[in-house]
């Protein structure tokens, strides 16, 4: 009885600690610190004190932070659906912009749109029962037949490649194939198997985002890298070789992979014997593609080859071009090739069919975590530059192996609670600048600050594969998440500083 008292007062509890939470922004006292003047800040007409200017965050800067602190608490530990309601509603009612516009930025995000389509092409690969059919077609090959771990490392190292083509498609290709492997195998929620891959599928995906430099999150810093070289003449900016960059990454990656399966097996111990009795029982004959599956399927490889082709043939040439300029557009293409296809009297994706397979709770999830990260970074508020000057407090002095360790871990932490991408945009001049103050060479410190800061997937709120995975709730609870999530990140941690720091020095 108690037990069961417990478990009914625990969320009500947490519900009570994350409304405190949002709320707290009205009173709390605004943060701030002196700062030495400059022309970065002179627009801002901030008060004179003590010989510099005094830096706080804003009042509506305040309320906003801890409207998206409570919200990720409540995504946490209590639910991830009806948070995202009252985060929309808390920041309408905070007076940071007219209502229309909070709501048209809130469903109006060209990557919120993209994945709007993209999540019906999800819904057509479980409604048509494709991903049932990878799942018996990897349970199939030979070279897994009884050996589970073989299957297993199979799994992950095959995300990371399909990955490396493309991670948004990855997402959507690969979790349903486990999925399948799942219910083929009789494993159900709960199972440390299940948790742990369910995780790790998308802490791959991540690896492969930060190895990527031709369209991952590691392309639009590395880019920042090249444009702040252009234009900054008064900094020293490191360059960093791509091919160099590629092989780093990559060696970490795969080191990471591989004590992720070390810690699945002598950590957690999970229990692969459903895996192995389905696996050497021989009864795993591949039925035929489905007329609707083929056509999914070729729908899928039609979009991923819409995402890939400018990169393979680049964007000189018309086609390239148009690919390029219109790569958001492509989900929206294939629903309409989905839309417009009939087999036997009715279109392959029927919305009013396919719509209880369609992921409404991650929808929202990265709609609400893209606007309040955004908007909580943006003009206004301070947050960013407040960061900015506080990073510069606390690294400042520290010796390089010391400096470096450092920006990694404020890397993995930071980017659980903002957008990833945008917080490397952020950080990085700033990581310049003190490491030439300090003569500190930059370039290895960036090459392992690039990695680290797109890899976390702790929160919802650090990138939109990490809301993604908040939003398989069929299959893993929060508890179970936040757990393997934390300890995961904390391997790869150790991997960057261990393995990537060494390398980094060494090729750069």
């Amino acid at each position: 009885m108690e037990e069961k008292q417990g478990r009914s007062i625990a969320p009500i509890i947490h519900t009570i600690i994350g409304l405190a939470i949002m709320v707290s922004g009205y009173f709390l006292p605004c943060p701030g610190m002196v700062v030495e003047a400059s022309e970065k800040l002179a627009a801002l007409n901030l008060p004179a004190v003590d010989g510099g200017l005094e830096l706080a965050i804003t009042r509506i800067g305040m309320i906003i932070s801890m409207t998206f602190f409570g919200v990720i608490y409540l995504w946490t530990f209590v639910d991830t659906l009806w948070p995202c309601f009252v985060g929309v509603a808390a920041l309408v009612f905070s007076g940071y912009a007219p209502p229309p516009k909070v709501l048209s930025t809130f469903l109006g995000n060209p990557m919120v749109v993209m994945l709007f389509f993209l999540f019906m092409l999800a819904a057509a690969i479980v409604h048509s029962n494709l991903a049932g059919w990878m799942a018996k077609y990897a349970m199939s090959r030979k070279f897994i037949n009884g050996r589970p771990w073989v299957l297993t490392a199979t799994l992950l190292f095959t995300t990371y490649l399909v990955a490396f083509l493309d991670q948004v498609s990855a997402m959507f290709l690969m979790w349903p194939a486990l999925f399948g492997i799942f219910k083929e195998t009789g494993y159900k929620k709960g199972d440390t198997y299940v948790s742990m891959m369910t995780v790790y599928v998308a802490i791959v995906i991540l690896l492969s985002f930060a190895s990527d430099p031709f369209k991952g999150g590691a392309m639009y810093l590395l880019v920042n890298l090249q444009s702040l070289a252009a234009t900054d003449v008064n900094t020293v900016v490191p360059s960093l070789n791509i091919a160099a960059y590629i092989l780093f990454a990559v060696i970490v990656s795969i080191v990471s992979i591989i004590l992720l399966l070390l810690m699945m097996r002598f950590v957690f111990r999970a229990d692969l014997t459903p895996l192995a009795k389905y696996s050497g029982s021989g009864n795993q004959e591949l039925p035929k593609m489905t007329a609707m599956q083929k056509l999914v399927l070729f729908d899928f490889i039609f979009y991923a080859i819409w995402l890939l082709l400018p990169a393979i043939i680049g964007a000189d040439n018309p086609v390239g071009a148009f690919l390029k300029k219109n790569h958001l557009t492509g989900s929206l293409m294939a629903i309409i090739v989905l839309s417009v296809v009939f087999i036997k009297g009715k279109p392959v994706i029927d919305v009013t069919a396919a719509n209880s397979k369609y992921p409404w709770r991650v929808f929202l999830l990265i709609a609400v975590a893209m606007l309040l990260g955004g908007v909580m970074t943006g003009k206004g508020t301070n947050v960013s530059l407040y960061m900015e000057y506080g990073l510069r407090n606390l690294i400042g002095g520290l010796n390089p192996v010391a400096f470096s360790i450092a920006v990694v871990a404020i890397g993995i932490v930071f980017t659980n609670f903002c957008n990833s991408v945008v917080l490397g945009l952020m950080l990085t001049p700033v990581l310049i600048a003190v490491a030439t103050a300090f003569n500190i060479n930059a370039a290895p410190m960036l090459a392992c600050f690039i990695y680290a800061v797109l890899i976390a997937a702790c929160t919802p709120a650090a990138s939109p594969f990490a809301a993604t995975l908040y939003g398989q709730t069929e299959w893993i609870d929060n508890k179970n998440l936040v757990l393997h999530s934390v300890t995961a990140s904390l391997v790869v941690f150790l991997v960057v500083v261990c393995v990537g720091l060494p390398l980094a020095n060494l090729f750069f």
